[in-house]
């Protein structure tokens, strides 16, 4: 299937830019970071870190649920892992979730907004995904491209 770059044979040879690879690593240990921080603070980082100020039992469930994200998070992040060190020609298609991921969350709250009163500040998600989303799509696109060693040996 030739046509379709994104689903190639996982081997471990991937024929574009060394930047990308090293631009997912950088990705990875962010993932990782962020997912073990869900779920090892003691508020899931709900009130830490999102700012969210939820009284009264409500908060139980909440920091549950930044910690059950974050173990989703921690899933695709050891499944970015596993690409970068053994099957770096499915970069691409990683890059691609990660954008879907990213977009998915700035999504979210423009259909499910959280109400200002609960917010103690602004959190770092909502400004960090406004930088992240084009460039995480700029790094898919690129990592489609045979990097010029490779084009040459193709030839």
């Amino acid at each position: 299937m030739k046509f379709l770059p994104l689903l190639p044979e996982a081997q471990n040879d991937y024929k574009g830019y060394k930047g990308v690879v090293v631009v997912a690593v950088l990705l990875a240990i962010v993932s990782t970071i962020r997912s073990l921080i869900h779920i090892f603070l003691p508020d899931g980082g709900s009130n830490t870190i999102a700012g969210l100020v939820i009284p009264g039992d409500a908060n139980s469930a909440i920091i549950f649920t930044f910690a059950w994200t974050g173990l989703y998070q921690l899933i695709f992040a050891v499944i970015l892992w596993i690409v970068l060190i053994r099957y770096r020609n499915l970069i691409p298609l990683m890059i691609l979730l990660l954008f879907f991921e990213e977009f998915g969350l700035f999504l979210i709250p423009v259909f499910k907004p959280i109400a200002p009163s609960l917010l103690s500040h602004t959190p770092p998600e909502a400004i960090g995904n406004k930088a992240l989303l084009p460039l995480i799509l700029i790094l898919f696109f690129v990592s489609l491209i045979p990097a010029p060693e490779h084009k040459s040996k193709a030839a």
